[in-house]
């Protein structure tokens, strides 16, 4: 009677050995998948650092206003930092015939460039209306202006955004 060196292993014909390495690698590649398993499912969040602040929205109330009329620019800034208060300046940068301010107080102006500044206590959040007049030079109808948005953080800058007005007769 021949038996097929499958059925007794490759190890010279002993089956109980022959078994028993197949289930010590069956056990070694169950053991390296879970190790996969948790370095490809629970070790990368540890190292994705979550933003100090961030912007959770920010949006212009109305893209299209009327020669010398107003919309709003309004965002919310959100402190991950459970320990410290952070510094925070927006800078908007448009046209000249836009006019960005808070409530009816025109925003400091440095330069092309307005600032709204605000100091963000730890864990918390802060969301803002910033007022926006904008119009329009003699003789011309309609035009489509840019507003720039940059957000700092302690002087670092983490985010930007950026919408298109018209103004219109």
């Amino acid at each position: 009677m021949h038996i097929s060196p499958f059925l007794y292993g490759l190890n010279g014909g002993n089956m109980a050995i022959g078994m028993s390495d197949t289930g010590q690698n069956i056990l070694k590649l169950a053991v390296l998948l879970v190790i996969i398993f948790v370095f490809v499912v629970y070790v990368p969040p540890l190292f994705q650092s979550q933003p100090i602040v961030e912007v959770t929205e920010c949006e212009l109330a109305s893209e299209t206003i009327g020669n010398g009329g107003v919309t709003s620019i309004s965002f919310t800034l959100k402190s991950n930092d459970q320990n410290s208060a952070h510094s925070i300046v927006v800078d908007f940068s448009s046209h000249e015939l836009v006019v960005f301010k808070l409530g009816s107080q025109a925003l400091p102006k440095s330069g092309s460039v307005w600032k709204y500044t605000e100091t963000l206590n730890p864990d918390a959040s802060h969301t803002q209306s910033i007022n926006v007049w904008g119009s329009l030079e003699n003789g011309i109808a309609k035009l489509a202006y840019r507003i720039d948005l940059v957000f700092y953080v302690d002087g670092k800058e983490f985010d930007r955004k950026a919408f298109d007005l018209t103004v219109q007769r």
